[in-house]
């Protein structure tokens, strides 16, 4: 099992030393909550910040999603585990960051934990992957000789559904909608500005949290991150209501890992999938 306590002192250790050798300007970890279940997105931007910094089974936050707040040139060094480090890749192919000013400190970890419930998190709601893709500096020993189920598993019930019940059942999961944006908020690949359902001119949907206006909201925000989500499971326990959106995410991820033979934020030298248009493609996506 993951020695948490070890990645802690070794991102402690880093981030002091880069921050001291003047290499970049803000480390973006995870810093202490109210209890250690909850831990915080945090940002250590002088040494003396650093000793906040903490790293435990809880500490879910995709810091990717913090990157895009910094002006572009910023020097960052980010925390990263498996599926974090696929949503870096991922900004960097569609240049919303640049890796010459990355430092990246990938966490190979297994054994996180939903703070909701206690559980281990898996397959089921996370890419199903213990190592980094992309890093600088290796906090930890990567993770082998653990075996992972895939992580479209758990799609077999729901691909088992005719179209009318799929229909049914993401109605009532939709209509369960608060329209609290904690989904959006979460994810590494919402950064939008505006977001679609926010502009008034033109007007896409209403704000309501009602039937059609929650439908509009989750099928448009599903469909943009057709491609581009990288499975990190964060949207789902985001959610106050519990949607299962990692279903939704895996369905669309694995058609299109099958169609075009490329899973999202797996290497820097892709282009997003629905961006690069190559003779060899599936046409089913048309059908």
């Amino acid at each position: 099992m993951t020695d948490f306590k070890k990645i802690e002192e070794n991102l402690k250790t880093e981030s002091r030393r880069l921050l001291k050798e003047g290499l970049v300007t803000v480390v973006l970890a995870y810093g202490k909550g109210f209890d250690e279940n909850h831990p915080m997105p945090y940002a250590a931007k002088t040494i003396a910040d650093v000793d906040s910094i903490v790293f435990n089974e809880y500490c879910n936050y995709n810091m990717a999603r913090y990157l895009v707040r910094y002006p572009q040139g910023t020097k960052i060094a980010i925390a990263v585990k498996a599926a974090d480090s696929r949503a870096v890749i991922q900004l960097i192919q569609e240049e919303k960051v640049k890796r010459e000013n990355l430092v990246i400190l990938g966490i190979p970890v297994q054994g996180m934990k939903n703070p909701k419930t206690g559980e281990v998190i898996d397959s089921k709601t996370t890419c199903g992957m213990y190592n980094p893709v992309l890093y600088d500096i290796l906090l930890g020993e990567e993770v082998h000789g653990v075996k992972s189920a895939s992580p479209y598993d758990v799609l077999a019930e729901y691909e088992k559904m005719d179209k009318d019940a799929r229909w049914e059942f993401w109605k009532g999961q939709l209509d369960k909608c608060i329209r609290c944006y904690a989904c959006r908020k979460a994810c590494p690949m919402c950064y939008c500005d505006p977001c679609f359902i926010d502009q008034s001119k033109p007007k896409w949907a209403d704000k309501e949290p009602q039937s059609p206006g929650n439908m509009m909201y989750h099928l448009t925000r599903f469909h943009h991150l057709a491609g581009r989500c990288i499975d990190c499971g964060e949207c789902s326990r985001a959610c106050p209501v519990d949607i299962p959106l990692y279903l939704f995410h895996k369905k669309v991820a694995k058609e299109c890992e099958e169609m075009f033979n490329q899973a999202a934020g797996m290497s820097i030298e892709d282009k997003p999938v629905l961006v690069d248009f190559r003779v060899e493609d599936s046409d089913k996506i048309l059908e």
